[in-house]
């Protein structure tokens, strides 16, 4: 059908006449899990989403990818356009056509996997002519690749019509190994967020007022030169030299020539503006010095500064604001800044010298503004075209160096060829490439461009021109998806244009021969033997989630290991959440595992696939080594992670270096994702590569008493929910379910502090179990309420007063210590009404009082709170020190154990088996109705409140509590293409490690950075430097690290063989070619367990014979029968160490470290801790490593 008139429609959801079905499956909405989309987008733009209409043009391998990432992200409405016929080798990169659609027009062939996706987006299918009343009905339009419809002079008409009347227009093509990216939003367009970066916080330790920082080395030189200078016709150099020059003048310096060559500007600047005499004359700005290392906020950025006390207050007003440069009357106003361009704790406002001096405090909240862009249009950018700096395409070294306007000018010739002959160039045709080359050639001249002409590289777009491939697919439509969605506002569209090639690759020259297939584009770019290896490959994926997905469809789409072997393994189940990311599953799947869900999807994909399909559900990691032992680490090719978390990425990455694996891996974070390949002794291993600080905590103390972020406050609101709803009546059930007796020996029997804790909370909830209604609920959300917002506020205000100063003289409440405000108990204010609510009804489903999901009313829970009377203050001691940090107790005192026996005899009191049952919560983020994020929402605002920190809106808290990581389609799309990029590389037998690359992208910032990898990290021989304090003289210990052999990395071992007992092992060890002789074995481990260490059996020689002497000289028979012990006992350790060597190093093992987890394991791991051998000669050890004390 014709569906022109579909923007017009109320519910435009038409495809092939089937109008009733389709806009009744609209109309009825679905119930969907966006919060790992909300993470990375938040509410703002997802509302925007909402009502976003894309119409998406040609659906080949860049508009499959693009219309799949869009509907997953569910905008209100998706078209998708493209009347062409599908070949057969469509089926290489657009993974919803199936053989039988050979012949069938490429939207219908598509449609009906497309409209599944997403039931809450309207679908549609336009057929026939393309014109701009169409376009007028959308947002946004995306034309993918050259049709007859839309050659280049048609998309230029296409989109002056969509700039004049505020559509966005975006052009992307998919040219072999080359992809390219326009993107036009018109004039004066929004962007209300540049990076979806969170809003920074900083803390404030001084306010000055200076003279302004200089821009740049040409506002130097204008302030301190004669007037007569023109400075704007002075080349680089020449600035340089006068900036020089002038600091020689001016401040008596003098620079020798070579430093006068590698001085950079802002050295200059920095000199200049720290003396007096070549200060920004004339111009005052204000410096402001932060808290910590670095602030990481940018020059025009705007801060929202508050509680900074200045000797004068300035002007007063609510919404004062600030540029940069302009005088600032009141300093706690919304300014702009300009940061210190080599300070990164320095930043500068407008001038504050009206204000006084700085006296004390600051905090400083991010906040985003609005800024508007223009772009021009096609027709503008073709010949003058603007190029996103971001892209950074490293492969080759740096032979791509500029390589995007090379490809531009190829890009343009073939729009030209296409517009001639109404189709691309032939596959693989010297004809045609020569006449886009001299098509290329003659553009440059007529057109005056000073790109240059590559023959080389535009022959290659030409012969190449008709195919696609998965890897670049998935890349670009990835890259589009989200292009198109910041029409919202959030993040920076392109500017204009981007270019990526990986043609490095593409070496084949032998045409194509027999009937086509769908791996026919393969074969071209790479030849025959690089589909047969892929075929053939037996390789290992492990996660089926989101990365897992789209690393399964590339797999389809290559026939990667159709007829080697696919293993992938996942014990996960498929959640509601993942629909909007994990694009193999649909509602049907929830419930089901996702390794067996997505094998089956993509088996439908491409059947030939199910041969080769090893599908396994479970968790790769030690304990089942038995499921994936040697034997099937030693028969595959290379690993594939698709891993959500560091543990299990380390542990992979072990079993990579221990097998000799190469190991693709990949992660991402939002719009932010990185690819990396890991080639044994090539490259570092990931986990020497892995990023710092992961699984790091905030300080017990910060989330105790000193919160200064909101997420301080909502972890410490997880901590509680803990503590409250699931510890203490798990403990009471232990106890039930256990007896006492058995209970109290657990007690006993682990840490005593953690004990006291356990029977405090099972005999408090044994108690108020017993006769629980919902008054109990109330009153202990009352208690809690009064204990955590009021009583533990006032006393931290008690012990450490507002004005408190520490010993060095410094207000105590100082940088991220923010003085605490008490909360009112009071039943008619909203917020405690709020939190004795959902406190209730928690306890009430912990007490089994929740019947059919019904709980109590906000109105009862009140009602029965403001019925109970509240306790007065009482002050208590806060166990901190003068500077805010916890005071850390080791044990338990005298008080704290006869407490523990006090409630050791209560316990015993308890019949436990006639007591009730209680239910403790499992934190559940997923339900909405069971106020557990409701919970968290209230009692970490209420805490933020406490503090005067900015509240937190529900997502946000069901983010941090559920630790939910932001997670998106299009960045996971992309990134499993630079992986396969890669993968590609490793296929066709690669073998210097510099052909390889690691990619890191950024989709709201367009960052695409393809560099070569490090090499892999080396144990060098070193000095290290300590210091040591004796007899109260500080010493510098100089240590002499040698490493043996010097430069290892972690892919090198030391092999011995053989059934050795521990003394051959030893022997064998210290004599082998690595080691180069010198040392003796000190220990032999395996993980926890010790196989041997070396002891000095003299010790017990000398404590046997002196029992020996005590026996004989003992005249009491008790006393002789004690010493005699002591033989004995002296005689079993002599045994013991004597008998260490006969042992077997695998019999030891086993009884050791324990059994091996696969049986026919042919190697045992083995740590070694060795020292220089004490037998060697004095001369010899003369030379080896030694601590030298410099005083």
């Amino acid at each position: 059908s014709d569906s022109r008139s579909l923007p017009r429609l109320q519910n435009p959801y038409l495809e092939f006449g089937k109008k009733k079905d389709k806009m009744a499956a609209a109309d009825t909405k679905v119930k969907e899990d966006l919060s790992r989309m909300k993470g990375a987008y938040g509410e703002k733009m997802i509302k925007k989403l909402k009502n976003m209409k894309v119409a998406v043009f040609g659906l080949r391998g860049a508009g499959i990818e693009t219309a799949k990432n869009l509907l997953l992200a569910g905008p209100h409405t998706v078209m998708v356009h493209d009347d062409e016929k599908v070949k057969i080798e469509d089926l290489g990169t657009n993974f919803y056509l199936k053989e039988s659609d050979v012949g069938k027009s490429r939207a219908e062939g598509s449609s009906q996997e497309l409209r599944d996706i997403n039931p809450n987006t309207y679908f549609s299918v336009h057929t026939g002519p393309v014109d701009t009343e169409l376009l007028s009905g959308y947002s946004t339009v995306i034309f993918t690749e050259l049709q007859a419809q839309w050659p280049m002079s048609k998309l230029v008409e296409f989109d002056a019509f969509c700039a004049k009347n505020g559509v966005k227009f975006i052009w992307t093509g998919i040219m072999g190994m080359h992809m390219a990216v326009f993107s036009d939003f018109g004039k004066n367009h929004e962007i209300f967020d540049t990076n979806g970066a969170p809003e920074k916080s900083i803390v404030i330790t001084g306010v000055e007022s200076c003279p302004a920082p200089y821009e740049k080395i040409e506002e130097f030189l204008e302030v301190h030169l004669p007037k007569f200078f023109d400075i704007k016709k002075m080349s680089y150099g020449n600035k340089k030299e006068w900036g020089v020059k002038l600091l020689e003048e001016k401040l008596g310096m003098k620079f020798d020539a070579k430093r006068k060559r590698s001085i950079q500007n802002r050295e200059i600047l920095d000199i200049a503006e720290s003396n007096e005499k070549t200060q920004n004359q004339g111009k005052v700005a204000t410096k402001i010095t932060t808290e910590g290392a670095r602030h990481l906020l940018s020059s025009g950025e705007w801060l929202k500064l508050e509680e900074i006390i200045m000797e004068k207050e300035g002007k007063e007003g609510k919404e004062l604001k600030y540029e940069y440069g302009q005088e600032v009357e009141n300093v706690n106003s919304l300014c702009q800044i300009k940061v210190h361009r080599s300070n990164p704790r320095v930043f500068y406002i407008g001038d504050t010298s009206k204000l006084g001096a700085y006296k004390n405090g600051g905090i400083g909240n991010q906040k985003k503004m609005s800024v508007y862009k223009d772009y021009g249009t096609l027709a503008e950018q073709l010949y003058n075209p603007q190029m996103e700096m971001n892209v950074q395409n490293f492969a080759c070294a740096m032979s791509k160096f500029g390589g995007e306007v090379k490809l531009h000018l190829g890009l343009l010739a073939i729009m030209k060829f296409h517009e001639d002959k109404k189709a691309y160039p032939r596959l693989m045709n010297d004809d045609d490439a020569k006449a886009v080359v001299e098509i290329a050639k003659k553009i440059k001249e007529e057109k005056k461009l000073y790109f240059e002409v590559d023959e080389k590289l535009i022959s290659k777009m030409a012969k190449f021109s008709t195919t696609e491939t998965n890897a670049i697919a998935a890349i670009n439509g990835g890259i589009v998806a989200q292009e198109a969605m910041k029409q919202t506002g959030k993040y920076s569209p392109i500017s204009q244009w981007m270019h990526f090639d990986a043609f490095e690759l593409s070496e084949n020259t032998e045409p194509l021969e027999g009937k086509a297939t769908r791996y026919s584009h393969y074969e071209a770019l790479f030849g025959k033997d690089f589909v047969s290896t892929a075929h053939t490959s037996k390789f290992f994926l492990v996660g089926c989630g989101a990365l897992g997905c789209e690393f399964l469809k590339n797999i389809a789409m290559l026939g990667l290991g159709s007829k080697g072997r696919i293993t992938i393994t996942d014990d996960d189940v498929i959640e509601l959440s993942n629909l909007s990311r994990q694009f193999l599953f649909r509602r049907k799947h929830v419930g089901k595992l996702k390794s067996e869900s997505s094998a089956g999807v993509v088996v439908e994909m491409n059947p030939e696939l199910k041969n080769g399909m090893d599908v396994r559900k479970a968790r790769v990691e030690p304990k089942t080594e038995n499921l994936f032992n040697c034997k099937f680490w030693d028969d595959i090719d290379f690993v594939i992670n698709a891993l959500d978390n560091l543990k299990a990425r380390v542990y992979m990455d072990g079993k990579c270096i221990l097998h000799k694996k190469v190991l693709f891996e990949s992660g991402t974070l939002g719009t932010q994702a990185n690819s990396s390949v890991h080639i044994p002794h090539f490259t570092p291993s990931y986990a020497e590569g892995a990023p710092p600080g992961e699984g790091q905590g905030i300080a017990m103390c910060t989330l105790t008493q000193f919160p200064y972020e909101p997420v301080h406050c909502i972890e410490w609101s997880r901590a509680m929910f803990g503590n409250m709803f699931e510890d203490g009546p798990a403990a009471y059930m232990d106890m039930k379910n256990e007896g006492v007796e058995k209970f109290l020996e657990k007690v006993d029997g682990g840490d005593l502090t953690e004990g006291l804790t356990k029977l405090d909370n099972a005999l408090k909830w044994a108690k108020l179990a017993q006769n629980a209604e919902l008054k109990t609920c109330v009153k202990l959300s009352l208690d809690m309420y009064v204990t955590e917002y009021r009583d533990k506020v006032l006393d931290l205000i008690d012990n450490f007063p507002e004005d408190l100063k520490t010993k060095a003289g410094l207000p105590f409440w100082r940088g991220r210590k923010r003085f605490p405000v008490a909360q009112k108990v009071d039943p008619e204010y909203p917020v405690f009404q709020q939190f004795i609510w959902h406190t209730s009804c928690i306890f009430a489903d912990v007490f089994g009082l929740v019947k059919n999901g019904e709980y109590p009313t906000m109105k009862e829970t009140t009602e029965l709170a403001a019925g109970f009377p509240v306790d007065k203050w009482v002050k208590k001691k806060v166990d901190v020190d003068e500077e805010g940090n916890e005071i850390k107790k080791t044990g338990l005192g005298q008080e704290e154990l006869e407490t523990l026996d006090k409630l050791k005899a209560e316990a015993k009191k308890f019949d436990v088996s006639k007591l009730p049952k209680v239910f403790p919560a499992d934190f559940e983020k997923d339900d909405d109705t069971n106020h557990h994020i409701d919970w968290i929402t209230s009692s970490s605002n209420l805490r933020a409140d406490t503090r005067r920190i900015k509240r937190s809106e529900r997502h946000e808290c069901r983010m941090v509590a559920g630790r939910i990581i932001a997670a998106i389609a299009t960045t996971t799309a992309s990134i499993t293409g630079f992986v396969f990029l890669e993968l590609y590389k490793k296929l066709l037998g690669k073998k210097d490690v510099n052909d390889f690359n690691w990619a890191t992208i950024n989709l709201a910032t367009n960052v695409l950075v393809y560099e070569m990898p490090a090499d892999p990290k080396e144990k060098r021989s070193r000095k290290e430097y300590t210091t040591e304090i004796e007899n109260n003289t500080t010493y510098k210990v100089e240590k002499n690290i040698t490493c043996v052999p010097n430069k290892f990395t972690c892919y090198d071992f030391i092999d011995i063989k053989g059934d050795l007992n521990v003394a051959e092992f030893c022997k064998a060890f210290t004599e082998h070619k690595s080691i180069q002789g010198g040392l003796v074995v000190q220990d032999i481990l395996a993980g926890k367990g010790v196989l041997y260490s070396a002891t000095d059996v003299s010790v017990y020689e000398k404590k046997k014979a002196k029992a020996i002497q005590r026996v004989e000289n003992a005249k009491n028979p008790k006393l002789k029968k004690m010493f005699q012990k002591n033989v004995d006992s002296a005689q079993a350790f002599i045994d013991s160490i004597k008998s260490q060597g006969k042992k077997k190093i695998f019999e030891t093992y086993i009884k050791e470290a324990g059994p091996l987890v696969d049986p026919d394991q042919p190697f045992i791991v083995l740590d070694v801790l060795a020292k220089v051998d004490p037998t060697l000669p004095q001369w010899i050890k003369n030379l080896l490593p030694k601590a030298e004390k410099l005083k």
